[in-house]
């Protein structure tokens, strides 16, 4: 089972395409492994003591926590927390994981299949009105270019 908050823009000068951006929070299968298991209750820990009144900024600092207790990458305990079901607004997200998602969201072809849990945060970043990728470089004709690193031998 997972929790559903509703969180509104802080300021008004927000776009008004994005009225509220809902954040699921993740939930623990029965099968999950230890290492999953500890990133998990790190993470909500974490959440529980958050001081912040944004979401957002308590699912980050969160995932930054959980990731200094378990020893682990901030985007690896973010990738499995949206394996888990967390989806949220592309800020509540460390830059390495957004990176990663928008590098295999942009391939033409994935070498196996792009996951479900990308699928699903992709879906609802673009429901929320957000971009997979800096809309800047997309207008300038370096769309391309962004992830081109990836291809450099």
């Amino acid at each position: 089972m997972s929790t559903t908050y509703v969180t509104r823009p802080a300021t008004a000068t927000t776009t008004t395409r994005r009225a509220h951006s809902t954040v699921i929070l993740p939930y623990m299968p029965e099968s999950t492994g230890k290492a999953e298991r500890e990133i998990y209750m790190a993470f909500i820990r974490a959440l529980r003591e958050g001081t912040q009144r944004r979401m957002e900024v308590r699912i980050l600092t969160s995932i930054h926590r959980a990731a200094d207790a378990t020893d682990n990458s901030d985007a690896y305990v973010s990738r499995v927390l949206a394996d888990m079901g967390l989806i949220a607004s592309r800020l509540a997200f460390p830059g390495d994981f957004l990176d990663h998602v928008d590098a295999t969201m942009l391939r033409d072809r994935p070498l196996h299949s792009v996951p479900a849990s990308y699928l699903a945060l992709t879906q609802h970043w673009a429901a929320i009105g957000e971009e997979l990728y800096d809309p800047a470089l997309r207008s300038s004709g370096k769309a391309g270019q962004m992830h081109g690193f990836l291809a450099m031998v």
